[in-house]
């Protein structure tokens, strides 16, 4: 998690920034979507299975850190933030 964090800060700050333009509160943001969504939740810090809604252990993080950094990398995180934009109903109301 620890190489994680500075990656998550800067999507949580783009994530704020994107709820101060368009008005639309975010509160999880996607990090994988395969056959499970892998969410990192803005609130608490946590990443979790979006489907289960359980936070993942730190042994789950590590091992998909490399897969998560990698999103993060290649724009696909941020592809998945804007994608929400155009839902009735956003990703996470409360």
């Amino acid at each position: 998690m620890k190489n994680l964090k500075p990656h998550l800060e800067e999507i949580n700050q783009k994530a704020g920034y994107a709820e101060e333009l368009y008005g639309i509160r975010i509160r999880y943001i996607p990090l994988i979507v395969e056959e499970k969504t892998i969410v990192f939740d803005r609130q608490n810090w946590k990443i979790k299975v979006l489907e289960e809604g359980r936070c993942l252990s730190p042994e789950e993080i590590k091992n998909l850190e490399e897969k998560i950094l990698e999103n993060i990398e290649k724009g696909l995180v941020e592809l998945y933030l804007t994608l929400t934009f155009g839902e009735d109903v956003g990703l996470g109301e409360g």
